[in-house]
């Protein structure tokens, strides 16, 4: 598996041991953008939060929530925003995902 600090795919990862969103090891992380930068499903299932570190907290890495979005071009353009260039891993991933999160047919 790839360290954390390096930019990665990880879709509902297994070995993710929270549910806290705020946590290094939350289990839904779409894909790590960045060194700083992630984007996670959100603990119920109805949005992506672009997420960035804010620092550790009680010695752990503490995420924090930028932007919080359903629409997936939205998304992609958020996290364009705010890093400019996206690694294509990354934004393959971002790709791939549902045009709207949270819809139900």
């Amino acid at each position: 598996m790839t360290a954390p600090h390096e930019t990665a795919l990880y879709v509902r990862c297994p070995n993710g041991d929270s549910n806290r969103e705020s946590a290094d090891d939350y289990s839904d992380v779409v894909t790590r953008l960045s060194p700083e930068w992630r984007v996670i499903v959100c603990k119920d299932q109805i949005q992506w939060i672009l997420q960035r570190i804010d620092g550790k907290r009680h010695g752990r890495t503490r995420w924090v929530g930028r932007s919080y979005l359903r629409d997936r071009d939205a998304l992609i353009q958020v996290c364009r925003t705010n890093l400019g260039e996206i690694d294509p891993i990354a934004l393959s991933a971002l790709s791939t995902l549902p045009e709207m999160i949270g819809v139900q047919s």
